[in-house]
């Protein structure tokens, strides 16, 4: 498997949601338009790149088509 292979994207996938899940919960308890605003643009952001770091590799490899 793609992820097996690059040890990268596994920290990816570990280490940006246990750091960037938390400051969002902080931002969010803040409760102030622009903290909100910068919480769920993080989490926006999370979620995105766990998408790509699946995503991308898979495109690269012949075999995921």
């Amino acid at each position: 498997m793609v992820i097996e292979r690059n040890r990268w994207l596994r920290r990816l996938l570990v280490a940006q949601p246990v750091v960037l899940w938390p400051v969002s919960v902080v931002l969010w308890s803040l409760g102030g338009e622009l903290d909100l605003a910068l919480a769920v643009l993080l989490l926006w952001l999370s979620a995105a790149a766990s998408v790509a770091a699946i995503v991308v590799p898979m495109k690269r490899n012949p075999r995921c088509g």
